[in-house]
């Protein structure tokens, strides 16, 4: 499986507030937060149906920070997806300044089809999801390539009782 021929992932308005609010709500204490967009493919069109903030701990290091998922959470998190015939087609997740893929980013993904997309949100998404500086990726067969701005290109915000 792949979303290489995808051209547009659409979600809700409600999908967005529920992804900031996570990640702010880990950037309010200093952390980084994962969120994890799954849906169905239909064409070159990816429809996100749910959010998901698996459980995870966050990390203050020396180096910087990070995220860490444990494996009986991504089996719950699979299990779930295969009952509910869905797929992860974005991982959203925050940096404390500029947004940039770091190394563990590129090396441990949580979306792995190949073209999925990682939305990185500047300083704990505090300024939105409109802000400028988000940095936007998508896996291609060689890795992770960031995308030019803008992420309304790709990504569409639809209303919440648009289907």
């Amino acid at each position: 499986m792949s979303l290489q021929g995808v051209r547009r992932f659409r979600v809700k308005a409600r999908a967005i507030c529920a992804t900031l609010e996570a990640i702010r709500s880990a950037g309010q204490d200093g952390y980084e937060a994962f969120v994890l967009w799954s849906g169905t493919q239909d064409g070159d069109r990816f429809n996100v149906s749910q959010v998901h903030v698996p459980r995870q701990t966050s990390y203050r290091l020396d180096s910087g920070l990070c995220v860490r998922i444990d494996g009986s959470e991504l089996h719950r998190l699979n299990v779930w997806l295969y009952e509910a015939q869905q797929i992860i087609g974005v991982q959203v997740h925050s940096h404390p300044r500029h947004a940039y893929h770091s190394a563990t980013d590129d090396t441990y993904p949580i979306a792995t089809l190949v073209g999925s997309l990682s939305i990185v949100l500047p300083f704990f998404g505090r300024d939105g999801w409109r802000a400028t500086g988000i940095a936007v990726y998508r896996l291609g067969n060689d890795g992770w390539v960031e995308l030019p701005d803008p992420l309304s290109d790709l990504v569409e915000v639809i209303d919440n009782g648009a289907s």
